[in-house]
């Protein structure tokens, strides 16, 4: 879940997700918009296109970007 905290957007576990990532994650715009894309059951072929042209950067920069960003929140147990 997405939460305002003191300004800052924050990704926050709750239910069973919260048995193993009992916290919360600063998130920055663009990993905010990656996770609303996510949400919205939105492929990532087409999360790339939309990160390219949101930030005005080549696929190949935004396939890379997206690409980190999901494998911290990965990593960090938000997704699987």
């Amino acid at each position: 879940m997405l939460c305002p905290v003191m300004g800052k957007t924050m990704a926050i576990s709750t239910g069973e997700l919260e048995k193993e990532f009992p916290g919360m994650i600063k998130m920055n715009e663009p990993a905010v918009d990656i996770w609303k894309w996510i949400e919205q059951g939105r492929e990532v072929p087409e999360i790339y296109g939309l990160y390219a042209q949101t930030y005005d950067i080549d696929i190949a920069q935004a396939t890379s970007e997206v690409d980190s960003v999901v494998a911290q929140m990965t990593e960090a147990g938000i997704f699987e």
